[in-house]
């Protein structure tokens, strides 16, 4: 089974290195920092022990370079986000503005919609057999193509902007001012048929 851990980011292998090399270099200078220097094999020694502190010394300075180069690594990474962010908080702040928008236009529908069915519930309750209502129905019919007009250009900026949730809404709305407007028409077209010639 393959192990799904997740590379060693490059400042955690650098900032080990360091660390490892640091260590190596402590223990050699001190060692040879309790040396006794008392024969030629000591003085030797000695020597042994300085040229090993001169290359954990340059090993120490490589890994300190390499840990810098990952700090800078880091950096940029952190810079990089910090754009992401702002861009997307930009987005956010604008997507925000603009369904505030959209549902504003959307609540002014709905307040149209209903000051635009409450005389055709007043018209049905009266019953359609007066031909002076035609003139009401025609004028009912007009308000209610501009709602049913704003309503389809809100459908469309809520399908552009994928506002699912509120292009849904708008259709329904879109829907139930069709089916009153329909009922209008119906009826004209009965007080039109009941009316003298």
């Amino acid at each position: 089974m393959a192990s799904s851990k997740a590379p060693e980011s490059p400042l955690v292998t650098a900032a080990r290195e360091l660390t490892e090399q640091l260590a190596r270099f402590e223990a050699q200078s001190e060692d040879l920092s309790r040396l006794t220097i008392n024969s030629d094999k000591a003085l030797q020694r000695a020597r042994q022990g300085l040229e090993a502190c001169a290359g954990h010394e340059g090993a120490l300075s490589r890994a300190l370079r390499a840990f810098a180069e990952a700090m800078q690594g880091v950096q940029a990474t952190q810079q990089r986000c910090v754009e992401v962010t702002a861009t997307t908080a930009g987005r956010i702040a604008a997507r925000q503005a603009e369904r505030a928008e959209l549902q504003s236009r959307l609540a002014t529908l709905g307040e149209s919609a209903r000051q635009v069915s409450a005389p055709v519930a007043e018209l049905a309750e009266r019953g359609v057999e007066s031909a002076s209502l035609i003139g009401s129905l025609q004028e009912v019919e007009r308000r209610l193509d501009g709602v049913i007009a704003e309503a389809a250009a809100l459908w469309e900026l809520s399908r552009a902007g994928d506002w699912a949730d509120l292009e849904r809404d708008t259709q329904g709305m879109r829907d139930q001012l069709q089916a009153l407007r329909n009922r209008v028409l119906l009826m004209r077209r009965k007080l039109a048929d009941s009316a003298p010639s």
